[in-house]
């Protein structure tokens, strides 16, 4: 049983799991801030319209490095030592971010700003295509087989207290002191991390080997991650719907939400309980909702024994997080064109994204233990960082597709396109006899 497991007692894994709570925090509050600072940004520079176009440049410029790197940092994974490109890679992030701290503090020109957040937004991503892979595919080496699905939905369920956390802070710190402050918190929970990780001890020889670096290398890697994804019929298609869903969604919570945060609730003469919740104050009550959820829904499955099938729960909570965004779409609809009044569209916001916590952890936290459990351990770097790449890849792309259609047609377009889009990926999916396999 999984309860008399204490994964704690795991030395490597408390220190992995202290260093990610301490960076993730400092992570969300900064992505917290930062569509909103540059939405503001561009609207002191351009108009509105422009603004959402710039912010989704922004985040299209993280998607695009994302997708191009990640699978070379899934090789170098697989043949570097896992923990030295993590402390690495989140001192060179920390480092990043507090020279921009700096250049807030000497730079009085919105559109100077708006370039040094551009150059900065490709650092970090440069970094996260390296340390995701490496941390992603690190827990199989430091904990056990029957440490791993609790040490998996820990790590999921603190991603979302975390998220609690970041953002509860995000939306104080930006409403009374500003976006300095969230930078240099950020900077400074990195270099921590950092520090952190260096006592994680494991025994890399495992995976790396003594063969030379090289491009041609690196690709037949790149290959052979794809191959190996390829001939796993059921994990495919589920990275196929992930693709998908991911392609019409995400805008929503990167491009709309922010969007209306700044462009409807800030500009409005009054709103529910505006006597003492600022508009951030109510991004974060937002965000907030979504991970409380979440964090419940990880704890019980990690008292929960691990299930030799997943097929059916799969399909289960897929279709309840698809039909939770539907509804959250069709509310937003209502809400642009006049039929829900704002003090209405919040609660029942509110509603949805709690719910939409516990079907999101349903579906994840399986997913990952499956992948940990079935892929060679040799090969969990490139494995991890193609199927990113496979379930993401789409994702920039929807950014500025997002951005075009709100500044070009309306943000209604958007929800409409997110819907009817979502629903068909996922009929495709539930009905693919493949999925069996899982």
């Amino acid at each position: 049983m999984t309860d008399k497991i204490n994964v704690f007692k795991n030395k490597n894994f408390s220190l992995l799991f202290g260093g990610v709570l301490v960076s993730n925090i400092a992570h969300i509050l900064f992505n917290f801030a930062i569509s909103l600072y540059v939405l503001r940004l561009a609207g002191s520079v351009y108009d509105q319209k422009t603004a959402a176009l710039i912010q989704a440049i922004y985040l299209a410029l993280s998607g695009f490095v994302l997708l191009l790197l990640m699978p070379v940092g899934g090789v170098l994974a697989d043949k570097l030592n896992k923990v030295r490109t993590m402390y690495i890679t989140d001192f060179v992030r920390g480092t990043t971010i507090l020279l921009a701290c700096l250049s807030l503090f000497v730079i009085d020109n919105d559109f100077s700003l708006i370039i040094i957040l551009f150059v900065m937004n490709l650092i970090l991503s440069v970094n996260s295509a390296l340390f995701t892979p490496a941390s992603s595919s690190l827990l199989r080496f430091i904990v056990k087989d029957e440490e791993l699905q609790q040490a998996s939905a820990y790590l999921y369920g603190s991603s979302n207290f975390q998220a609690i956390i970041g953002v509860l802070l995000g939306g104080i710190l930006y409403a009374s002191v500003g976006i300095i402050w969230i930078f240099l918190i950020n900077g400074i929970g990195y270099i921590i991390s950092a520090i952190t990780e260096i006592f994680i001890r494991y025994d890399h020889s495992q995976h790396t080997s003594g063969d030379t670096i090289s491009m041609k290398a690196v690709m037949k890697d790149i290959k052979d991650g794809l191959s190996y994804i390829v001939h796993q019929k059921a994990i495919f298609a589920t990275l196929l719907m992930a693709l998908g869903v991911n392609f019409f969604l995400s805008p929503i919570f990167a491009n709309a939400l922010p969007y209306f945060i700044e462009f409807s609730l800030a500009t409005a003469p009054s709103f529910l309980f505006d006597k003492f919740l600022t508009p951030e104050t109510w991004y974060s009550v937002l965000s907030i909702s979504l991970s409380l959820s979440a964090i419940i829904m990880s704890i019980a499955l990690s008292r929960r024994k691990t299930r030799e099938s997943y097929h059916k729960w799969l399909r289960t909570a897929i279709s309840v997080f698809v039909v939770l965004m539907s509804c959250y779409s069709l509310s937003m609809i209502l809400f642009y064109g006049g039929r829900i009044p704002l003090d209405t569209i919040l609660p029942v916001m509110i509603a949805i994204f709690f719910l939409l916590g516990f079907a999101n952890t349903a579906f994840n936290v399986p997913i990952g233990l499956i992948f940990q459990r079935r892929v060679d351990k040799s090969q969990l770097g490139k494995v991890n960082s193609v199927s990113g790449v496979l379930s993401q890849a789409l994702i920039p792309v929807a950014s500025l597709i997002a951005g075009v259609l709100i500044s070009q047609v309306s943000v209604t377009a958007l929800y409409l396109f997110s819907l009817f889009g979502t629903i068909f990926v996922t009929l495709l999916y539930v009905t693919n006899k493949s999925i069996n396999e899982i």
